[in-house]
This record gives structure tokens, C-alpha cells and sequence, in this order.
């Protein structure tokens, strides 16, 4: 029990990150990423930054979706684990940012792999749009602690599993597909209105969409970065667009994860 009383955080987090990290599914998961960024890089050799676009939109469709589903399984299934740690001299702070450090971990690095060793391998150093790719590393990490955050908050509110894991499948689709949608209405409907500030502010408000816009504005590709993109780059430029959007993506890693502690810390184990 030292260890707990010492470092906490750590332990717990360390505990987390080598029981997850054998697990089948996360294999799965870097595997998948390993087969279809390498087929993607390979189709696109000849052009590295539309190659960098189609890993954009698998790392869109991937990462939120299995972030989601694999953090409210593993939260909800370690509550009995739970419960003999808070019989111990450890807050409930101290477990929650344990399990999200360590579960955060595994999903990256299973990330990190899979789209690394997938894409690298057809990847030249000397070759343009290098630098980009790495950025599309960390904003899957990002969107990675994102949606663990958004899932363990979930978990916290909604106690029964098959609610959870209907509020997951409806969360995904919200951001990935309704969304848009949602925009492209409101700008059809409204149009006649100035609607350049209230469309740019509802990309802050999809961390999917924020995420596309930044890679796009990053690797400079204009004509996919579409109407939300373009209001992105006239009002905030570049480069103090990217600075405000990594700041906002940052904010939707830490909001869901401060009010998944709160639910967390009210709720009875």
C-alpha cells in the first residue's frame, strides 16, 4: 500500500496503461490503423499532402468512435475495483486521473503504432508535408483524451450499460454526421442572414470538425477545407487560427474531464 500512498496518480495510472495495453482490442484498433494508413500512404505516395487527407478522415472516423466505446466499457467495468480503492487513503480524484492517464496511454500509443509504423514506412524524410503528418499525430492524441474525457463523463451520469452505451453510438454520430448537417441547414435556411461569426464559432463547438479545419489550414489544402474552413482562416489568419484552435481542442480535453471528476466524486460507490 505504499506505493498507493506515494504516488497515487502514478501508480494507478501505470496499473491502467499495462492492463490495457494487452488487451485484444486495443490490438485490434492499431492494427486497423496499421493496415489502412499504410495502403492509404502507399496509394498516395506520389502526393503526400492528399495522402495526408485521407489519414485525416480515417483518424476522424477511428479514433472518436473507439475512444468512446473503449473508455465507457473500461471505466464502467472497474467500478468494483473502484470500490476497493476508495476503501484506501486515495481520493477519488486521484483514481479518476489515474484511470484516464493510464487508459489515455494505452490508446495512444495503440494510435501512435498502428498509424506510425502504417504510414511511416512509406514516408520519405525529405518529402513535403513530413511536418503535417506528425501535426495529424498529435491531433489523434488530442481527439484520443477527448472523447476518453467525454466517455467517462457519460459513464458518471448515465449508471446503466445499455444507456451508456446508447448515449456513445449517439454522441459519435452527433459529432461525426449530424453535425454537419446541422451547419449545412442552418446555412441554407439562413442564408439570406450574416451567419460568418455563428458558423465559425459551431466549429468550436465539434471537436472533430475543429480538428479537420486546423490539419487542412495546416497542410494547405484550400479547396477540401470547405465554408466553415475558409471563415476560419479570414477572421482568425493562420496562424492565430491554429494557436485559438489548438487552445479550444485543448479545452474539449479538460471540460468533460472536470464534470466526469465532479459526477465521479458525487457518485455512490
Amino acid at each position: 500500500m505504499k506505493s498507493f500512498t506515494r504516488n497515487p496518480v502514478f501508480t494507478i495510472a501505470l496499473f491502467e496503461f499495462r492492463e490495457n495495453i494487452r488487451n485484444k482490442w486495443l490490438l485490434v484498433y492499431g492494427v486497423s490503423f496499421l493496415l489502412f494508413s499504410g495502403l492509404i500512404t502507399y496509394m498516395g505516395a506520389s502526393d503526400p499532402l492528399q495522402a495526408s487527407g485521407s489519414l485525416l478522415n480515417l483518424m476522424l472516423l477511428l479514433v472518436p468512435l473507439f475512444s468512446l466505446v473503449f473508455g465507457s466499457i473500461s471505466f464502467s467495468e472497474s467500478l468494483p475495483f473502484n470500490e476497493i480503492l476508495v476503501a484506501q487513503p486515495i481520493s477519488r480524484r486521484q483514481i479518476f486521473l489515474g484511470k484516464w492517464l493510464g487508459l489515455g496511454a494505452g490508446l495512444s500509443l495503440s494510435f501512435l503504432t498502428g498509424m506510425g509504423l502504417g504510414s511511416l514506412i512509406q514516408l520519405n524524410l525529405a518529402q513535403k508535408g513530413f511536418g503535417s503528418y506528425f501535426f495529424l499525430l498529435a491531433l489523434g492524441i488530442l481527439l484520443t483524451f477527448v472523447f476518453l474525457s467525454i466517455s467517462f463523463h457519460m459513464v458518471n451520469v448515465a449508471r446503466k450499460r445499455e444507456l451508456i452505451f446508447g448515449l456513445v453510438l449517439i454522441n459519435w454520430f452527433f459529432f461525426f454526421v449530424l453535425y454537419d448537417l446541422i451547419v449545412m441547414g442552418v446555412a441554407l435556411i439562413f442564408g439570406d442572414y450574416p451567419l460568418e461569426i455563428p458558423i465559425l464559432i459551431l466549429v468550436f463547438l465539434n471537436p472533430i470538425d475543429l480538428a479537420r479545419v486546423l490539419l487542412l489550414m495546416q497542410i494547405d489544402l484550400s479547396a477540401l477545407m470547405g465554408y466553415s474552413g475558409a471563415l476560419f482562416e479570414k477572421y482568425l489568419g493562420h496562424t492565430h487560427g491554429m494557436f485559438i484552435g489548438i487552445l479550444f481542442l485543448m479545452a474539449w480535453v479538460f471540460v468533460p474531464a472536470w464534470l466526469g471528476l465532479r459526477s465521479f466524486k458525487k457518485r455512490d460507490l
